[in-house]
């Protein structure tokens, strides 16, 4: 019995500077079993014990730092009614999330989305309420915990759940989770860094050896982080150098009354500004009206969240109202014209001439309706008009000798989700600095026996399609004319996008001409590529860095081309005509068509994965290739992986390199049936096979 009250006594004693549930548990979990050692089981007198501890944590728990105790004592009844309920929400993980999106003022999409706590509970149901009362019982890390833990389970279970877009993470700085529950957080953090971005409170002050170790904790995972409600609490410069996010919330207490207000429109265009020369994005938070989007937006926001634009959601949405984004591009180019937009809104069956529609200063065409349209211009006429087609119609266009121009390097045709449009051409029609737009889902058909030259340059374009970082919509080629595009720039893709989406190509002459850093004739940037190209006669010259001509720069391709005229021309450091520059697989079927090639590359390969395995045959067809480099291969990779079938063709390669041939285009895998295969390496005829 002397060993029990000893136990109990030295207890009792620790845990009266214990001023948080994780370090009773600590001192708790070590005194179990010396109780249970002293008097048998113990388990009766251990749970007395426990239960007492955790009331000198109530006791403790939210007091002021001279007292220790008291606040406690103030609760009325309903709080500690309400207390008890924030207890059982953490205890039982009672949170279910909604999502608000954030939205790009430059392209109106949804850029991410914010996850907002629901605690499921009739009793408590403001997210506040429970913080308020786990700050009382310090159990901020319980939901800091369950915030993570939560959250991110999601992203795990089904990385599709938002869109591809990245989600806003609200954190706590001042906790710190330990053990097996730190562990999980980071590795899913780290497992998911390039979809979240963590927000930290700019209330929160925190002591400089804390705040240092969080923001290095979230730098070793490549975490983003957000100050959030900034324009609060310790607002100034030195709290932003401290900090150096990745993007800066405005508070909604300084958006309130905003045009208004000459003081609060100073005092955020001064943030703006600061964002903006350090490589910040500034984020307007909780914009509710028209009057404050349009107020930030002309001050130069970077992104906007609130209900104005769209509300919190238990499903995420794909997508803000059209009215909505419309409303936000006119108030983006009367920031970067300085004068309100003239928006046309032709009828169904118009004609429009677009010298009358300059004059009357139109910046912009929007087609909101079904029907069919045309547009006329003339040849020294070039005007700066967006042609602007809305969500969920289906439009025939016709352009004849239109020239457009977007000195922002946006696309000069827009066409909204949802919808099909025809583009018919006649005559000589000019996009120029930017393409045709056609986002995931839509559908886009070039027909017509006019011409279209596209040129762009910049540091990412696309001529028809989608950007690097997008999936564009079914792109159909069925016209008769020329569809010329000529690019300039760091990266980008003609006829394609960055993430993919169908592309069929069964007719039309095109002539496409690339020169920059890095670039794709048609197909797909960074996924897989599966492209039926027949019935076209196309010309590529390369003059990149590193590029494609057709296929994928960065995944597998299954490329078929029938009945068609293919001419590359491929000049500079790296590069494949047919396939994939790093992609691990590539499959190549040309038949009954003429292929031509002229490649003077350090290093490149006519047909297949350059790094991967090669599966290429050619059938009933034509095959030229003239290549020069140091390590050039006509076909397949330089893993050696390549099968290659010649039936019924006539192929001839001239090719001068240092490479040995026969190191990558093993013999035995190569297979001619009927026609000829024949190789000239180094000015010497060479046997593909022995």
């Amino acid at each position: 019995m002397q060993g029990i009250h000893s136990t109990v006594h030295n207890f009792l004693n620790e845990i009266m500077g214990v001023s948080s549930r994780e370090e009773l548990d600590e001192i708790a979990s070590r005194y179990k079993q010396q109780l249970g050692e002293a008097d048998g089981d113990g388990t009766m007198l251990w749970e007395d014990i426990l239960t007492l501890g955790k009331e000198l944590i109530y006791l403790k728990t939210g007091s002021d730092d001279e007292t220790g105790r008291g606040l406690m004592a103030t609760l009325s009844e309903q709080e500690v009614i309400e207390l008890r309920e924030a207890d059982r929400i953490l205890d039982n993980n009672l949170f279910s999330y909604h999502y608000q999106p954030i939205v790009s003022v430059a392209t109106g999409d949804i850029y991410s989305y914010e996850a907002l706590m629901r605690p499921q509970s009739d009793i408590l149901k403001s997210p506040l309420g429970v913080i308020k009362y786990a700050e009382l019982k310090n159990r901020l890390n319980d939901i800091q915990k369950a915030t993570f833990l939560n959250v991110l389970g999601v992203i795990d279970a089904d990385p599709s759940f938002f869109h591809k877009k990245m989600l806003f993470i609200n954190s706590i700085p001042k906790t710190v989770l330990i053990g097996d529950d730190r562990l999980r957080v980071d590795d899913l953090l780290l497992k998911h860094n390039g979809s979240i971005v963590v927000e930290i409170t700019e209330q929160a002050e925190l002591k400089g050896e804390e705040f240092q170790s969080f923001k290095n904790r979230l730098e070793r995972l490549n975490v983003q982080t957000a100050i959030d409600d900034y324009g609060t609490g310790y607002s100034n410069v030195r709290n932003l150098l401290r900090y150096m996010p990745d993007y800066v919330k405005i508070d909604r207490s300084l958006l309130t009354g905003i045009s208004d207000d000459p003081k609060k429109r100073h005092f955020v265009r001064e943030i703006i500004e600061f964002c903006h020369s350090n490589g910040i994005l500034a984020l307007a938070e909780g914009v509710e009206t028209s009057d404050e989007l349009r107020a930030v937006i002309l001050l130069g926001a970077d992104l906007i969240q609130g209900f104005y634009t769209a509300r919190p959601a238990a499903e995420p949405l794909e997508s803000i109202p059209y009215d909505i984004r419309q409303e936000m591009k006119n108030y983006l180019h009367e920031r970067q014209e300085g004068m309100a937009s003239q928006v046309y809104d032709p009828d169904s069956g118009e004609h429009m001439d677009l010298s009358r529609l300059v004059e009357n200063n139109t910046s912009c065409i929007l087609i909101g309706r079904d029907g069919d349209y045309s547009v006329s211009g003339n040849p020294k006429l070039d005007a700066e008009v967006l042609i602007e087609i809305a969500d969920d119609v289906k439009v025939d266009l016709m352009l004849e000798n239109v020239r457009l121009t977007n000195k922002k390097k946006l696309p000069c045709i827009e066409i909204g989700k949802n919808s099909e449009v025809t583009l018919f051409l006649k005559g000589d029609n000019r996009l120029n600095m930017g393409g045709i737009r056609v986002p995931e889902g839509s559908t886009f058909t070039l027909a017509g026996d006019g011409e279209l030259h596209i040129t762009l340059d910049g540091e990412e374009y696309f001529g028809i399609g989608n950007g690097i970082t997008a999936y564009h919509g079914r792109l159909i080629f069925n016209h008769e004319g020329v569809l010329n595009i000529v690019t300039s720039g760091t990266i980008g893709v003609c006829i394609g996008s960055g993430y993919g989406g169908e592309i069929n190509i069964s007719s039309g002459q095109f002539a496409l001409e690339m020169n920059g850093d890095r670039a794709l004739g048609i197909g797909v940037l960074y996924n897989d590529c599966n492209l039926d190209i027949t019935n076209a006669d196309i010309n590529i010259e390369l003059n990149t860095i590193k590029g494609v001509a057709i296929g994928s720069t960065s995944a597998n391709d299954k490329l078929t081309i029938s009945n068609s005229s293919v001419k590359l021309y491929m000049s500079g450091k790296e590069a494949v005509g047919l396939g994939s520059v790093t992609g691990e697989n590539s499959e190549v079927y040309v038949h009954d068509a003429s292929v031509v090639m002229n490649a003077h590359n350090d290093r490149c390969s006519g047909t297949g994965a350059l790094d991967g395995k090669t599966s290429f045959k050619i059938e009933r067809a034509s095959m030229r290739i003239y290549a020069k480099g140091e390590k050039v291969l006509p076909f397949g990779g330089f893993s050696g992986d390549t099968d290659l079938s010649f039936v019924d063709s006539d192929t001839t390669v001239k090719i001068m390199t240092d490479m040995k041939l026969r190191e990558y285009l093993p013999p035995d895998r190569i297979d001619i049936v009927h026609g000829r295969a024949r190789v000239v390496l180094n000015g010497f005829e060479y046997e593909l096979k022995d």
